[in-house]
Parts: C-alpha cells; sequence; structure tokens
C-alpha cells in the first residue's frame, strides 16, 4: 500500500511544483521545492521491508541551468581534522562527494563539469598530504571508471601533467583514452592547474608564435646580403601582431573547455583561488559553508536553484 502511496506522492509533487512555480517565482519556490524532495525521500525510506526504489534525484524542470559548472573542492582537511585528528582523512573520505555531483550533473542534464583537485600552490602542503592527495586522485579514477564507461562519461585532465607521480598519471591516462568518445558529460579534473600559470604558459606561446611570424614576413619582404640588422629591428619595432581572445583561446591548457556558467565553492571560504580565470570571468559563483565531504545532491540542487534566480547581463544593462 505505502508503494503505491509513494508512487503517487512522486507523481503529484512533480506537477505540483510546475505549476506552483508559474504563480510564486523565486527563493520562495526553491525553499519550498527542496522541502518536498525531502519529504519525498523520507516517504521512499519508509518503504516495507525488501522494497527497493531507485536512488537517483527526480529530474528538476529549471528555467535555465548551467552548461559548464566549475567546483572547488574546498574543505577536505578541515574535514578531516574535525573527524579524525588529521587532514589527510578528509582527502580519503572525498570520494562520495565527488560521485554524487556527478550523478548530480547526470541527472539534471548539465553537459560539462570540471573539479579543482590539486592548484599548483597546493605543492606548499606537507609531503605528507600531497602524497596522500595523488594516491586518492589514483585510486578514485580507477574506482569510478566503471561509471564512467556505463554513464558515457568523457574524463579528461587539465594542468600541467609533468609533474604528476607516474603511477597516478598512468589511472588518468587510462581513464582518458577509454572514455575519450563519450558524449553524455564532460567531466574534467584540474591537477596541479593554476590560472596564473596557465596564462603565462599561453601568453609565452603566442609570443613565439608571434615573432616567428614576424621573421618570415620580414624574410618574405626580401631579405639579402644588404640587409642591415638595423632594418630588422625597425621592421619588428613596428611590427603589430594581432592577437584576439579566440586566438589566445586556443593556446590555453583549458581552451577546450566552455566558458563556467556556475561556480560552487565548497568550505565557507569566498575566494576562487586561481581556478580557470578565462572560462570564469562572468560565472555565477555559489558559495556553502559545506566542507567537502559533507557536500551532497540535494546540495548541488540548492546551488542549481541559486543560479537559475540570478539575471546574467555579461556587462550589459538588458
Amino acid at each position: 500500500m505505502l508503494f503505491f502511496v509513494v508512487a503517487i506522492a512522486s507523481n503529484c509533487s512533480k506537477k505540483f511544483i510546475m505549476n506552483i512555480k508559474k504563480i510564486f517565482p523565486g527563493r520562495v519556490i526553491r525553499q519550498f521545492s527542496m522541502l518536498v524532495l525531502l519529504f519525498g525521500s523520507l516517504v521512499l525510506h519508509a518503504q516495507a521491508p525488501g522494497a527497493t526504489h531507485d536512488s537517483a534525484t527526480e529530474k528538476l524542470h529549471f528555467q535555465k541551468k548551467p552548461t559548464h559548472v566549475g567546483v572547488i573542492m574546498d574543505g577536505n582537511g578541515r574535514w578531516g581534522k574535525q573527524k579524525f585528528g588529521h587532514r589527510t582523512a578528509g582527502h580519503k573520505h572525498a570520494n562520495k562527494a565527488v560521485e554524487e555531483i556527478i550523478r548530480g550533473c547526470l541527472e539534471q542534464d548539465v553537459p560539462y563539469l570540471t573539479l579543482y583537485a590539486f592548484s599548483t600552490e597546493n605543492w606548499n602542503r606537507p609531503p605528507e598530504e600531497v602524497k596522500t592527495i595523488f594516491n586518492v586522485i589514483a585510486d578514485s579514477t580507477t574506482q569510478q571508471l566503471d561509471l564512467f564507461m556505463k554513464h558515457n562519461i568523457k574524463f579528461n585532465v587539465i594542468g600541467d601533467t609533468t609533474q604528476i607521480p607516474s603511477y597516478c598519471l598512468e589511472a588518468l591516462q587510462k581513464a582518458i583514452e577509454a572514455t575519450k568518445n563519450h558524449t553524455k558529460l564532460s567531466l574534467t579534473v584540474a591537477i596541479n592547474y593554476g590560472g596564473k600559470a596557465e596564462t603565462i604558459a599561453a601568453s609565452q606561446a603566442i609570443a613565439r608564435d608571434c615573432l616567428n611570424k614576424a621573421v618570415h614576413t620580414f624574410l618574405n619582404q626580401g631579405f639579402n646580403s644588404a640587409t642591415s640588422l638595423d632594418q630588422f629591428i625597425q621592421f619588428i619595432a613596428t611590427y603589430q601582431p594581432k592577437v584576439t581572445p579566440k586566438k589566445y583561446e586556443k593556446h590555453l591548457n583549458s581552451g577546450n573547455l566552455p566558458p563556467i556558467d556556475l561556480i560552487i565553492r565548497t568550505g565557507g571560504r569566498k575566494r576562487l583561488s586561481n581556478f580557470l580565470p578565462w572560462q570564469g570571468a562572468y560565472s555565477e559563483v555559489y558559495f556553502s559553508e559545506l566542507l567537502w565531504p559533507n557536500f551532497r545532491k540535494k546540495d548541488f540542487i540548492e546551488a542549481l536553484y541559486f543560479y537559475e534566480e540570478q539575471h546574467r547581463t555579461f556587462g550589459s544593462i538588458s
């Protein structure tokens, strides 16, 4: 009997939320919807012994939702210290939150997700913690490969991979190769990544390209034994290379990623920590007080509701 009540309640709640949103848009509906989902979850968990149900979150109908979500997964160390007395424990218990937000993106049809796992500045942490982080990255990538294959998830990595330990890089490359043709969700993990380092590397690459083009252009104008170094210096001084945003983007390590619509940062700290400054130039930013290991799908849904409420103008007044 309870099974039929659950089914009716679930179906009615979906229709009811859609109808009432037409009357009361905004924060009130966001809070009401979360209460309905919570009630549905509680009812489902009250099923008779032996009954089963799908643990997936009900797909919600947002008026708008992000195409690309970036996540600064902050708070692992503090969580570990609070729960177990040492920071490394927090990194070891972060996988559940990672899986929750991946499933949240799959269920709500968010096609791009980028997770900030290790920054260029994180090398300044104690060696034991750094070692633990790379162990966790390697193990979790291997463990999640079945999930990637089952749900058509394309896995990729951005950042300077030359410093990543070989055992970790091997696990990452295996997942990248196995999922390269997947199309449902593009999951990117930023490892040994820093926005400043990426910008400098891109600028250096563009400078080299421009210099090569300038020399090629000068030589094509007619280089001979009478050509002097002063003539070349004068030419270079007046040469105007054209660098466009599109050209610059091609030189970024993360250049294949679309703009980030929503950045979620957990851990209660309100900063962006050198995370994808190019893609995040016009991101909406959602700060959560939750430490990363405590983050769940319902918290991701709350962030999507926050995004839905934002009026995005991209510098205009419309």
